[in-house]
């Protein structure tokens, strides 16, 4: 095996340790990066709901200290009426009178619009504040999880990303795009043993033989043509697979499948 070949092996083994400790890690990162992320989101719904609930009680205020000036003044010019001398004068008044007690109007049904607003906005603070308990006690649950997880994992995970920085040096890097390449594309395998199919045949005297039949690629499982196994073997250059376009190499530990006359080959 020629050593970029042997390095790319080292470099998908270790891959595969560390997709195996992100199996074991499952889904628990992204479920507790959507609830801090959902968290974050109720916190700035709730800090926007409590700055306009400051708001509302500030305009009510303005309104209804509106009201009082009004009224006070709407009785000052109804006082004025006893003391107006001309018809000119008096409908003047009548007018600033009726402007007056449109301004008391609208002020208080501007009073009755808000505080529905405030009863809504009660409700909703309420109801987010119920939400954000029930994620905050999701999170510390899934975050109790991933932490438990990342205990067993980080150090071993560490190491073999440590391992994987001094192999890569060692590959040249137009091997590394191909293979990140492939693996981004293939669920992290880039790199794949084929798998010689050798039956079991008994001849008329009982004497077992074991004959070669299919050759398949270790990734998709597709045959790989004859004329390629022995290129494939002798490891003196990089095959890959016509289908699936992983790199195939052979492994003297699991490349052979012998089956005997009960097993049904796949």
């Amino acid at each position: 095996m020629f050593k970029e070949l042997k390095y790319l092996v080292k470099l998908q083994n270790i891959d595969k340790e560390l997709l195996q400790i992100n199996e074991i890690r499952g889904d628990l990162p992204k479920i507790v990066e959507n609830l801090n992320n959902d968290i974050n989101n109720l916190k700035n719904e709730l800090d926007n709901y409590h700055n306009r609930e400051k708001e509302i009680i500030l305009e009510l205020k303005n309104l209804e200290g509106q009201i009082i000036d009004n009224k006070e003044r709407l009785k000052r010019y109804q006082d004025q009426l006893y003391l107006v001398t001309s018809n000119k004068e008096y409908d003047s008044l009548t007018s600033e009178i009726d402007a007056v007690r449109q301004e008391i109007d609208n002020a208080e049904y501007k009073i009755i619009e808000v505080n529905e607003e405030m009863e809504n906005l009660v409700e909703a603070i309420k109801s987010k504040n119920l939400t954000l308990q029930e994620k905050l006690g999701e999170l510390k649950v899934h975050k109790e999880q991933l932490d438990n997880t990342n205990q067993k994992t980080n150090e071993v995970q560490t190491k073999l990303l440590k391992n994987r920085e001094e192999v890569v040096k060692l590959i040249p890097l137009r091997y590394i795009r191909e293979y990140e390449r492939v693996a981004k594309a293939k669920n992290g395998i880039a790199i794949v043993p084929i798998r010689q199919i050798f039956e079991e045949k008994v001849d008329k005297k009982g004497n077992i033989e074991y004959i070669p039949t299919k050759v398949s690629c270790g990734g998709c499982s597709k045959i790989v043509p004859p004329q390629k196994i022995f290129e494939i073997r002798s490891a003196k250059t990089l095959i890959r697979c016509e289908f699936c376009g992983r790199m195939l190499y052979w492994d003297n530990e699991t490349s052979e499948v012998r089956l005997n006359n009960e097993e049904e080959i796949f």
